[in-house]
């Protein structure tokens, strides 16, 4: 995160009566460092809630009505640069490595800091790696889940890159401009906005969509279909009809092969890929899922 950046999001949160702080840790796997921001609530926090974050954007972008929504409800945020991601951070992206960076980035979270009720959330790509590391055993102190439209599979040609863009116009997605102005409103794809959004790659090959492929073989590589059965966590997953990146049918394809109890599927209509996690029932659904009480003996 860039110094600007953070001072902009410092009086974002300001505006909350919350506060938010730049905080370095290091990736020895990844090469480099992570950046990641915590955002404070303005009473002590009630929960804490690490967000994993989809490919191409950062710790922050487009996750700020969620984020604000969290601080409201009284929790403290954790997020982090995945692996490769990033302006401040210095790490790159491997499919070898980013495997651990959502426990790393728990790890960091937690480190000398008060112990709250831990939460998860994961958008896209962070989703996918969260539900890698629920079925591999390494977030076991989680209380719960929320999953907004990871992928188990992932296809961009025209058609999905024209209805994404479709939905961009929506009422929906231009209040965020409150946020992001107008500019910063248009996500990063294909060798745009790669300056503010980058996605460092050890296999970078030069091509300006090669990194859907190497998004394809990670997804290959975590086998989730397979392996979601091993999750015991409460988990919510929240998919929409109208996403034509990672389709609907994909979280009815998880929750199916996921343990009686353990998924709960929620669908939207009318949230796009990109416009999910602002998306005002995606975000009352995970605020409901967090709230939601639950016998001790899965919190321990």
């Amino acid at each position: 995160m860039t110094r600007g950046y953070g001072e902009r999001l410092s009086a974002w949160a300001g505006r909350l009566g919350a506060r938010a702080e730049d905080e370095r840790y290091p990736r020895p796997e990844a090469g480099g460092e992570v950046c990641a921001v915590r955002l404070l609530p303005a009473d002590a926090p009630c929960a804490r809630v690490l967000v994993a974050h989809g490919a191409g954007n950062d710790a922050v972008y487009p996750l700020l009505e969620l984020f604000r929504a969290l601080l409201c409800a009284g929790c403290e945020v954790f997020s982090f640069d995945v692996d490769g991601h990033g302006c401040g951070s210095t790490t790159t992206f491997a499919s070898g490595t980013v495997r651990t960076a959502v426990a790393a980035a728990a790890d960091a979270a937690e480190r000398e800091r008060p112990a709250l009720p831990l939460h998860v959330i994961g958008h896209s790509l962070g989703g996918s790696l969260v539900l890698d590391a629920l079925a591999s055993g390494t977030l076991d102190r989680t209380v719960s889940v929320a999953i907004l439209s990871a992928p188990v599979d992932v296809r961009i040609g025209a058609r999905t890159a024209v209805a994404e863009v479709r939905g961009f116009f929506s009422r929906a997605t231009l209040t965020q401009r409150e946020h992001y102005g107008l500019w910063g409103l248009v996500p990063a794809f294909g060798p745009v906005k790669r300056a503010a959004y980058p996605f460092r790659r050890v296999d970078a090959d030069g091509r300006a969509w090669s990194y859907v492929a190497a998004v394809q073989r990670l997804l290959g590589e975590m086998d989730l279909e397979d392996r979601v059965s091993a999750i015991r966590i409460p988990t919510l997953l929240v998919y929409s009809h109208a996403d034509a990146i990672v389709p609907h049918a994909q979280g009815e394809r998880i929750v199916a092969r996921m343990e009686p109890g353990a998924g709960h599927l929620r669908s939207l209509r009318t949230a796009t890929h990109y416009s999910l996690p602002f998306d005002a029932a995606a975000v009352n659904a995970v605020l409901g899922w967090i709230r939601e009480p639950r016998p001790a003996m899965e919190t321990a």
